[in-house]
């Protein structure tokens, strides 16, 4: 059995979505390293982000493209928000400029035409204000999409190097930039999966202990890991996202 990377409860080998959580394993088992380590494309090639075995292009979705599309689909939204807004506006104003013509021509207020202006361009603010909460949502699942798939990786790789990382190691595997690499690790390191240590030669890495390498079943971590605590916290945030559900504000 294999350990979710995010809430610790047992999966089967094979498995790639979480029965506990929900949340999605990008990778299969790797036939050097025996991890199920997500695929990253690396200098045109997929390879596999624990040892940097070449693997197959259609093995796992590659890391690099991890949460890619709620990410584009923000921008896009994003985009749309903004066309919206002015298009609003800008017709909004055109069709206050008429109305109030027409009206100006009927002996009739010219506030007719001001008033419907401004209701078509507030219709227009408030659906391009939804438009930009649903891009962060979608930009900020892209983000934790990637996290997520980064942090399996990050173990997988603690497990085939005996359990020690460093940032510029974990940058170069994952095609991280640094400032990314680092806050991953630290989330790591404040959540109790890693330690942050200094080595003899001076140098800041981080230690995964209990991490172990298992050619049978690939990450394996041991007990004292807080994979219940970790559990508990996931049931917690659920109950919180169904009690927003049911108050209308998700």
């Amino acid at each position: 059995m294999k350990q979710c990377t995010v809430c610790g409860a047992p999966m089967p080998p094979n498995e790639l979505i979480c029965g506990h959580c929900g949340r999605a394993h990008y990778g299969a088992t790797c036939e050097r390293c025996g991890q199920s380590a997500p695929t990253v494309i690396r200098g045109g090639t997929v390879v596999c982000s624990a040892c940097g075995a070449t693997r197959g292009p259609l093995s796992a979705v590659p890391l690099n493209l991890v949460g890619s599309a709620h990410r584009v689909g923000g921008v896009l939204t994003g985009v749309l928000a903004w066309a919206v807004l002015l298009g609003g506006i800008a017709f909004g104003g055109i069709v206050g400029v008429v109305v109030a013509l027409v009206a100006a021509a009927l002996s009739v207020s010219a506030w007719v035409g001001f008033g419907t202006g401004v209701v078509i361009g507030g219709v227009a603010a408030l659906a391009a204000l939804l438009l930009l909460s649903a891009s962060r949502r979608l930009q900020a699942r892209g983000v934790e999409a990637r996290d997520s798939a980064s942090e399996q990786a990050i173990l997988a790789m603690a497990a085939a190097r005996k359990g020690v990382l460093t940032t510029a190691e974990v940058a170069h595997n994952l095609q991280l930039p640094l400032r990314d690499a680092d806050r991953l690790l630290s989330s790591m390191g404040e959540r109790g999966r890693a330690q942050l240590e200094v080595n003899a030669e001076g140098l800041l890495q981080y230690t995964f202990r209990g991490v172990s390498q298992d050619e049978r079943t690939g990450i394996r971590v041991a007990p004292s890991d807080p994979g219940a605590e970790a559990r508990a916290r996931v049931d917690e945030e659920f109950a919180e996202m169904a009690a927003k559900r049911r108050e209308g504000r998700l």
